[in-house]
Parts: C-alpha cells; sequence; structure tokens
C-alpha cells in the first residue's frame, strides 16, 4: 500500500511533535488500518455525498465521516466534477465598472468624513455591478476557471487599459478595504471588525486576524463577499481575508467549540472563562467582590448581557458555572447572522458538495490563494538591529530558510511576527545570552524580533529553527493553533 514502517522515524515526525513520543509500531499500524478503511470509503463516497440539487437537510449524514474525506483519492475528482456541472456560460459581454482610486485613498485616510463609505473601491464596484434596469441580469460568479476577467475597471484620472492587470487590482484593493494588512490604518468598511487578539500584546499568534462586525446589517453586501470569495473557489483570482479557523471552519461547515477554536478569535476571554471557573470562594471574592453582573464584551467593544436583566443580577461564586457557559454561547454566536450571509453568498456559486468536501484550510487557501513565502520576499522584509547582514549567524539563518518548505516558512514568520502572511517586518538581533551556543531561537512578536544565537553549524542552526517553528508557539491556552 506503499507504506512502510520507517516512514514513522523520528527524522520524518519533527514536523509532527505530536507523534514523535507515540510508539511506531503503533503508528505503522495504525495508517494501514486508515488506508485500508479509505479504500471502502472511496469505493462509496460517489453514493454517500449528495448532488448540486439536494436540500441541505441530506448533508447531515455526511457529518460522521467528513474528517475522512481529505485522505479520499476520489474527493478532488468530485470537487471537479461537482463544479463543472455547476458552472455557468462565460458572459457575451464584459461589464464596466468606474472606479475613482483617488477619492477611495481619501476615504481610506478618513474614513470618519465618508461615514456611508460611497468612495470606497468596494462600494464603487458593488454599485457598478448592479443591474441598471429590469431586463439585465445580475452576475452569477458560476463562471467556468478560463474566464479570468469578471469586470473591466475604468480608473478616473488615470490612464490604463484594463486588460485583466486594473480588474486584479480592484480585488486587493477590496481586500485590503476589507481587511487592512496596516495594523495601524483605520477600517475603511463596516463589514469586519479587527479580533480581540489583534489587542493582546501577550499573543504571538493570531494577531492579524478579523471577524464580521455584528452591529453591520448591510446583509446583502454580506452575501456579494460570500460570492465573490465562490468566483475565486472557482477561478486562479484571490481575495485575501485575514479571517481566523473559527470564522473559516463556520463558512465551510465544520463544528467549532469554545476551547479549541474561538481562542483563534479572543484568547484572553478564554482563559478568563478558564480561571473564573477554577478559582475557589476566596480569589473569586477577591477578584470580582460584587461588582460583576450577568453582563460581557463583545468583540466590537460593546457590552451586552448574556440573559434577560443580566445587567440587574450579580456574579456569584454560586451562579458562575451559569454566566460562563452563557457568555461561551454568546461569544460563539455573536456574528452568526453575517456569516450566514456571507455562507449564502457561497452557496449560490458553489454547491454545498463542493463545502462538504472541502477543509477549512482548503477554503482559505482557494479563497485567498497560497500564502507561499518565499526566502525573496522575507530578505525583502528583514531589517537588521546590533548584527551584520554578513554575519555567520544571518547566513545561517538564510540558509535554513532555503531549505524550509513553504509551510515552515509560513510556520517561521508566525513564530517570528505573529502573522501568517507578508507584509510582516521582521528584525533581526543577536541573542541575548550571547556565549551561548545552539541554543533554541527567541523571538518578541509585540516588535517582530527574532533573536538569533549563535550555532556550531549550518545544519544544528536549522534543526533549531525548524524546532522553534513548530513547537515554540506559545498562548494561555493548552490549545495549538496548529492543531488542525
Amino acid at each position: 500500500m506503499g507504506l512502510s514502517q520507517d516512514l514513522f522515524c523520528n527524522k520524518n515526525l519533527k514536523r509532527y511533535p505530536k507523534l514523535e513520543n507515540w510508539d511506531k509500531e503503533l503508528l505503522y499500524r495504525r495508517a494501514i488500518a486508515l488506508q485500508r478503511f479509505v479504500t471502502l470509503l472511496d469505493s462509496v463516497l460517489p453514493y454517500i455525498v449528495p448532488q448540486w440539487q439536494h436540500s441541505v437537510g441530506t448533508f447531515k449524514c455526511l457529518e460522521v465521516v467528513r474528517q475522512f474525506f481529505p485522505l479520499s483519492k476520489k474527493r478532488l475528482y468530485l470537487i471537479e466534477t461537482f463544479l463543472h456541472e455547476s458552472e455557468s456560460s462565460v458572459p457575451n459581454i464584459i461589464p464596466k465598472v468606474f472606479v475613482n482610486r483617488c477619492t477611495a485613498a481619501e476615504h481610506r485616510a478618513e474614513p470618519a468624513v465618508d461615514p456611508e463609505c460611497k468612495q470606497a473601491i468596494f462600494t464603487q464596484i458593488f454599485e457598478g455591478l448592479k443591474p441598471r434596469d429590469r431586463f439585465e441580469k445580475s452576475l452569477n460568479y458560476r463562471w467556468p476557471l478560463r474566464h479570468d476577467q469578471w469586470w473591466e475597471c475604468k480608473f478616473a484620472l488615470e490612464c490604463i487599459i484594463d486588460q485583466g492587470g486594473g480588474f486584479r487590482d480592484s480585488l486587493a484593493d477590496m481586500a485590503d478595504e476589507l481587511c487592512p494588512t496596516d495594523e495601524n490604518a483605520a477600517m475603511p468598511l463596516p463589514f469586519f471588525i479587527r479580533a480581540p487578539n489583534q489587542f493582546n500584546v501577550d499573543l504571538n499568534v493570531n494577531r492579524d486576524v478579523y471577524v464580521s462586525n455584528a452591529c453591520c446589517k448591510e446583509f446583502s453586501k454580506y452575501e456579494w463577499i460570500g460570492k465573490l470569495m465562490g468566483a475565486c473557489l472557482r477561478s486562479k483570482e484571490s481575495l485575501v481575508l485575514a479571517f481566523p479557523s473559527f470564522v473559516w471552519k463556520k463558512l465551510v461547515g465544520e463544528p467549532v467549540s469554545w476551547l479549541r477554536d474561538y481562542v483563534t478569535v479572543d484568547s484572553a476571554e478564554v482563559k478568563l472563562m478558564e480561571n473564573i471557573e477554577a478559582m475557589d470562594e476566596e480569589a473569586f471574592s477577591s477578584y470580582f467582590g460584587e461588582e460583576k453582573t450577568f453582563m460581557c464584551t463583545l468583540c466590537d467593544g460593546s457590552d451586552v448581557p448574556v440573559k434577560p436583566c443580566g445587567a440587574d443580577l450579580p456574579l456569584t461564586y454560586k451562579n458562575r458555572p451559569e454566566y460562563v457557559e452563557l457568555v461561551k454561547e454568546t461569544k460563539m454566536h455573536e456574528f452568526d447572522k453575517q456569516l450566514d450571509a456571507i455562507r449564502l453568498g457561497l452557496l449560490k456559486v458553489i454547491p454545498q458538495a463542493v463545502l462538504d468536501l472541502l477543509t477549512w484550510q482548503e477554503l482559505e487557501k482557494k479563497v485567498c490563494g497560497d500564502p507561499n513565502i518565499t526566502v525573496e520576499a522575507l530578505r525583502k522584509q528583514t531589517i537588521y538591529e546590533d548584527v551584520d547582514s554578513n554575519d555567520v549567524r544571518v547566513s545561517q539563518l538564510w540558509a535554513a530558510l532555503t531549505n524550509f518548505t513553504s509551510e515552515d516558512r509560513s510556520r517561521f514568520l508566525r513564530f517570528v511576527t505573529g502573522r501568517r502572511r507578508l507584509p510582516a517586518p521582521i528584525y533581526i538581533c543577536p541573542d541575548k545570552g550571547d556565549e551561548i551556543v545552539d541554543s533554541l531561537p527567541e523571538s518578541s512578536t509585540c516588535s517582530s524580533t527574532l533573536y538569533l544565537p549563535k550555532y556550531s553549524s549550518a545544519k544544528v542552526a536549522e534543526e533549531k529553527l525548524r524546532y522553534a517553528a513548530y513547537n515554540c508557539i506559545a498562548i494561555d491556552t493548552d490549545t495549538s493553533p496548529w492543531d488542525d
């Protein structure tokens, strides 16, 4: 079956630290059992995956075996089949939209001047694509892969003929309006807000993520965002949306949990609820007294009661378990209406069978593109402090990163900056304990700084850096963001 016990040696398990201490014979036998199960699954998969026209209710039976779908050899074929069978023809005429990037730039600099966001590129294109009369049909976004320009941009005051480049620029501009890559930039659109994790200075992961704004009720625009995501999935285009896994899982239909998933949105709240549950009565009285009530703070900073009249109901040691469960329920479903609208748009472009066959990681990658981090791109982001670019430690670092896979480099970037994708500045400094050799590197994600030790060889440097990237991501819970 293509497996041997040698595959599970320590050398091959470096990227899977949770498996390193397991018995290698046991891992091998389990792998064999999984392969045999997948062979059986493949033989019946076409019969248990509902077709494009089936009702939503028929998909409930798939949840039990969904976790095995990524192992299936027929899964990708089925996905391509469903996409092909549900696609529409290429439109005869490419719609033209007029975009003023100068006024959009002014809006991004001072969003408060244009509270309705009429000057945002997102709004200009959304309004420009609306049917002009009752005879003109709306775009359905279910085009074949070869259709690589969905609209033509006419840029005001710019001598540009859009043959695809302007269209792709507009997608990138909209993505940066929806989820700005500049952490200090004002939010030019109301649809998403910075997740609480962006403000947690003690966190070194998920510090670049956004969540839906529960206060925004423009559901037709959320639905359009979902349609754009579906169109990206069908094509080679991308719309880079920095969502946490909690959001991607909800969009794809995977179950979510408080400890494992909501931590990617607000790790401080997860830790607080853990502490409240674990406190003894004396510590509870000392920490809260009689001040706290049945209220919780949402991602947008607003305070809401977690039950009727919660503002007048004191939190006590005795009723704290009820409070914790109500907070979890409130926070886990805070922006469900907005995500439902996005998912509605997705399902108007993508068959639900496709979403059921995809993992959340695959949906993210198909919508946002492959976060391929090259060594050249990393070099452009790197700044040296108190160390020369020709220093042997720096040479060893680049040699190691050259040998890293794209996934390794993505994890390295998170280890240093807390962010998954570039752009993100990286500051290289010598290790604090300059006399120590072959120690693990340290990082400060608050300042995006890597403290680089001395190594006896390039090989040791590569091993230590890879180990740190995969194992030294610490957050205030027992849940690793790389579990999935």
